[in-house]
Parts: C-alpha cells; structure tokens; sequence
C-alpha cells in the first residue's frame, strides 16, 4: 500500500505551490510551474498530510500514473527547519495547498543530479498533480487504518480466485504442449493471446493506464510473481516502456473487463537476462484480468 510516495526524486518535489491565482510561476529555486486551476476547499498547514492524484512526464513521455483517488501520493509537510535540513525546497509555499488545486511543476534533470534520467535523454520531469485531501494527524492515521483495513479484506477476497487463475494457466500450458490451444491469437512476434472472458469496456491504448491482476508462471507451471497474493492490483501506462515488451502489446489487444492467459516468448520478457526465479531464455506465462483502462 502506497504510504508516502517517493519516485526519481525526493518526495519534496511534488509540491510547488498554490498561490490565490492561475497562471505560470517560478518557485524562490527558479523552478517554473504552472497553476492550472484553483481549488475551494481546505488549505494545508504545517504537519498535514496533502493527498494527491499526479502523472509523471519525461519530456513528453509519460513515465508514471496515479489517477485513483482511493490510492493517492501522500506527502507531508514540515516545518520551515525541518525542510531546509531535509532540502525540501518548496515547504515554503506547501503550506498554501488547497483541495482542490491543479499544478505541474517542471523540475529541469541537470537540477536534479540523477544519473538515470541523463542517461535516457531526459531534460525536463514534469509532475502533474491535483490536491484531493488534506488530512491532519489525528485524519492521516484514521485514514491508513482504513486503508489497512480494506487491503486485508481485499486481500483475503482476491485469494478466493487464485484456484481457478491456477487451473486457467496449467490449462493453457497442457493445451499449449498438445498443441490444441482453440481460440487463441498468435501474434507475428511469437506472442500467444487466450481469451477466457470477454470484457466490454475501453480497448487499451498506448499512452492510457491499465490496472490488472495477474499471476505469472515459467512454462512448468512453477509460479514466480502474483498481485492476487499481494491484495494491491497493478497499474501502469501502457507503451511507455514500465513493464516488459510483452505486457505493452498484450494491454494493446486487451480491454476493460477482458480475462487472458498470455504466453510471451524470451524476447519479449526478460531475455537472457535472469529475474529473481526467472531463469535467462525464460518465455512466460500470465494470466491477466484487466481491472480498468483510463
């Protein structure tokens, strides 16, 4: 469950400010960011929780997205002392957070000293948020109680399917060995796409953000990684690079409410680079339900 959200650079940097207008500004370092929209609701003070839906871009890339409301970044804010010792730059206008606010900060990479984001060509991050909430002590730990509390009974309900995800993936494994794998769409890439349920929703497209369960097996049948496990579904900007090859053209083939097992040869996964249980050569087998398509 995310708690404080931290991602590329401190967690600080999500926030430039709110003041009473719209418009583009700079932040006292010289960071330009644009307020989009005013919002009416609560304004932050000093030990708040501000909670926020946000996109990331590279560029013009996106890179990371977090657009449900129910499982927003959190980020708290400090004393003026506090952020100085912490190099939290913009504590000084956090302060002004309003629910409700629109802002895209635009932090440029050669500020940032990440080796990471200079070696892709990147030169300008640019963090898209919206304020939601704003929780204070006493609201913030109510809130992750609850949080809590509905993560372990969404936990124990997904485990429930796990038995039929299982079955659905040694079918497919069996059929696939016996060469009867009625239905399926072979791809030119050697990608094997099985339907199990047909779904009625968006069609994933690169570039939109797709949430799903999953479960991933070696072509043994030996499992290696699963959300439904975890209780947390998995959502990620599709075509973008954040998940292996295989995943960014499945979700292309996929839509909202569509059930799939997926065979994905070496290539298109980790090739011969081992991952965790993953041995090099691996192809991989995945069952996934797409939960959403936005």
């Amino acid at each position: 469950m995310r708690i404080l959200f931290l991602s590329m650079i401190s967690a600080a940097l999500f926030f430039a400010s709110c003041k009473s207008e719209t418009g583009s500004f700079k932040t006292s370092n010289n960071f330009e960011y644009t307020v989009h929209e005013k919002g009416s609701g609560e304004k932050a003070k000093v030990g708040d929780y501000v909670l926020f839906t946000y996109q990331i871009f590279g560029d013009e890339e996106l890179k990371q997205s977090a657009l449900d409301p129910d499982a927003p970044g959190i980020l708290k804010i400090e004393d003026a002392e506090t952020a100085k010792t912490q190099k939290n730059y913009f504590n000084e206008i956090m302060a002004n957070a309003q629910v409700g606010d629109s802002i895209s900060l635009f932090i440029p990479t050669d500020s940032i000293g990440n080796p990471m984001l200079s070696a892709q060509g990147i030169k300008m991050m640019i963090y898209t948020m919206r304020i939601t909430k704003i929780l204070d002590e006493a609201g913030y730990q109510g809130f992750i109680a609850e949080r809590e509390k509905e993560s372990q009974a969404k936990a124990a309900e997904k485990l429930k399917m796990l038995p039929d995800v299982q079955a659905a993936v040694e079918k497919f494994i069996a059929d696939k060995k016996a060469g009867s794998l009625e239905g399926a769409e072979t791809l030119e890439n050697g990608l094997i796409i099985k339907k199990i349920a047909e779904g009625s929703g968006a069609m994933g497209e690169e570039g939109k953000t797709a949430t799903v369960e999953y479960y991933g097996a070696l072509e043994d049948g030996k499992k290696f990684d699963t959300s439904i496990e975890r209780g947390d579904s998995f959502s990620f900007p599709i075509g973008q690079k954040q998940v292996i090859e295989g995943w960014d053209i499945t979700l292309t083939k996929l839509k909202e409410g569509d059930k799939a097992v997926v065979w994905i040869p070496s290539e298109l996964g980790y090739g011969e680079n081992p991952a965790g249980e993953i041995p090099p050569g691996s192809p991989l087998i995945f069952y996934i339900e797409v939960i959403s398509i936005k």
